[in-house]
């Protein structure tokens, strides 16, 4: 999914934290699996958002600024199953940037009905971040949180 060489510069722009690229190198070895979770879609799709290209983000309240500010996740993923589609919001930042609960409250109030109907989809919208050690979340959060991709997956599969 990567480039072996990092030098490419089309890609070094996009994917530019370690944590992305763990991220990216963690989803290549999953689907390496035979029993993984992917293949009980019709079909799915994966992309890095390009935050200097895409207005894609989700706008939260930060009180050190008093201001909006852009909550910009790294990765989405399309899934579709029968008459489901799930769009997947991603961000492998863990826990020590910006207060990532304001930003998942801002995912609340900007989706506050995750579930939509559209030309015969049932379509939902889902945020899950990475942290290295669940444990480290706040109890009221921790729906939104992963440290293990197959149990994110797994959960996912029962929305």
């Amino acid at each position: 999914m990567l480039s072996e060489s990092e030098k490419i510069d089309f890609i070094k722009h996009i994917i530019k934290y370690k944590s992305e690229i763990e991220f990216v190198n963690r989803l290549e070895e999953y689907l390496q699996k035979d029993d993984n979770l992917f293949k009980q879609y019709d079909w799915w799709f994966f992309s890095k958002i390009d935050e200097t290209l895409d207005e894609v983000y989700i706008p939260y309240y930060n009180p050190k600024t008093n201001r909006i500010e852009k909550f910009k996740p790294d990765f989405i993923f399309w899934l579709k199953k029968d008459n489901k589609y799930t769009i997947l919001l991603i961000d492998p930042k863990g826990t020590e940037h910006i207060e990532p609960s304001r930003k998942i409250d801002g995912f609340k109030r900007t989706f506050s009905k995750p579930k939509y109907e559209y030309d015969n989809l049932n379509i939902t919208v889902k945020l899950s971040l990475y942290t290295s050690d669940i444990r480290k979340v706040e109890e009221e959060y921790r729906d939104f949180w992963f440290d293990n991709l197959s149990e994110m997956l797994e959960k996912l599969s029962h929305c």
